[in-house]
């Protein structure tokens, strides 16, 4: 983690600080002129000063407005209130470079700039209040616009206080009340998106995650299961005949089921840990020694590699071994006895091929293994994701599996 990684962190768990500098900031933009409107102004002390409090707390509030944010939008509600509720200050037009019929005008003092500070607050209640809070502030604001439109009656000497004055002050107010809420709900509903969508992407990672262990489990299961399975059986028929050979199964039993729990224990030590990694997979160099162990149940296994291996990427590698695997586990469990498997591969410039064919053994005496189909889904689903094309079926008596990896589409689907 970054510098930068720790102070946004840092930041984000004390929302106070950020909100205290921008306090700063409005205050530094916002009181200037206020306070020059206020030095200008022929009116009693008393109001000024209590226009500079309300003022203060408006920008308090500021630094509020996360962390306790009705309490922030109340304060500053209430000092708008008494800001309007003063009597209008008189100033001359010139003392503020404006030119007037009239050598004085009045000036309701909610429209000093440092009232505009409500509007943040409004925003920020629209942006982090449920809707129906944020429509009571919405409320709030559009009665403060009404207020300050009757205000506005009894100011501005200088202008014709008809209709038209009072309908352009307060569709202004009310437009500015209104657009503040509008951005901030746009906020609130972004931010809602954003959560939404990353929970959902949240899942559909973790959902992937199971989906990929539980096809390592079948097939770290399914085939060594149904090694130790041929390997029982066959020692079991020739222990008394040949006990060398029933040895021999039980030496395969124990290597396959030693191999069976280590793969086990890789893959449930990555469910263990806090910072999950990816498990160890296999690779094409492992394939020879996959052969050689079913070769040892009594299937006869033929190997072709053709061409460098080069072209395949990791994803496209792993799925053509589990893809080898799960081909010679059906053959173990579902071919008749003395089957003969051709396992191929291919690689060329262009695409890599991974075929496993069987001949279906002896088809008088085969015994049939139920199957629900798992395994050749997942193989589908793992070639599928290294962008590689599956074809699965009967042939020629026997079964079929193989994969095409071509070359600008591996990894296009990971």
């Amino acid at each position: 983690m970054t510098w930068t990684d720790r102070a946004d962190r840092w930041m984000r768990a004390r929302p106070v600080v950020p909100d205290a500098l921008l306090a700063l900031a409005v205050a530094a933009v916002m009181v200037p002129p206020s306070l020059a409107i206020l030095e200008v102004a022929r009116s009693q002390a008393w109001v000024q000063w209590v226009a500079g409090g309300c003022g203060c707390v408006l920008l308090a509030t500021v630094a509020l407005r996360r962390i306790a944010t009705e309490v922030a939008f109340f304060l500053a509600s209430l000092a708008m209130l008494v800001t309007v509720a003063l009597p209008n200050t008189v100033v001359r037009p010139s003392a503020l470079g404006l030119a007037a019929a009239s050598d004085d005008m009045e000036i309701p003092l909610f429209f000093l700039p440092s009232s505009a500070v409500y509007l943040l607050l409004l925003y920020t209640v629209a942006a982090q209040r449920p809707r129906r809070q944020s429509l009571l502030a919405l409320g709030i604001g559009v009665a403060g616009a009404l207020l300050c439109t009757a205000r506005t009656a009894t100011g501005f000497g200088a202008l014709p206080a008809g209709w038209l004055t009072l309908l352009l002050a307060l569709l202004a107010l009310v437009a500015a009340v209104a657009g503040t809420w509008t951005v901030g709900r746009f906020h609130f509903d972004w931010r809602r998106r954003m959560v939404e969508e990353t929970a959902e992407a949240a899942e559909q990672a973790a959902t992937g995650e199971r989906q990929r262990i539980a096809r390592d489990m079948h097939d770290i299961v399914a085939h060594s299961l149904a090694v130790i399975v041929r390997q029982a059986e066959g020692g079991s028929a020739i222990a008394a005949k040949s006990p060398d050979r029933a040895a021999q199964a039980l030496s395969v039993i124990a290597d396959t089921a030693r191999e069976a729990l280590t793969d086990m224990r890789g893959t449930l030590q990555v469910l263990r840990e806090a910072a999950p990694r990816e498990a160890v997979q296999p690779s094409l160099a492992e394939i020879p020694a996959l052969v050689d162990r079913v070769r040892a149940t009594g299937v006869d296994v033929r190997l072709a590699e053709r061409g460098s291996a080069e072209v395949m990427t990791p994803g496209a590698a792993v799925a053509a071994y589990r893809l080898v695997q799960e081909a010679l586990t059906n053959s173990v469990k579902h071919a008749g006895p003395h089957p003969t498997v051709t396992v191929t591969i291919t690689h060329t410039p262009q695409a890599s091929v991974v075929t496993v064919e069987d001949d279906g053994g002896d088809t008088e005496d085969r015994r049939a293994v139920p199957g629900a189909g798992v395994g050749l889904r997942g193989v589908r689903e793992r070639v599928r994701a290294a962008g590689g094309r599956f074809e699965a079926g009967p042939a020629d008596g026997g079964f079929r599996v193989r994969a095409e990896f071509r070359a600008g589409e591996q990894g296009a689907s990971e």
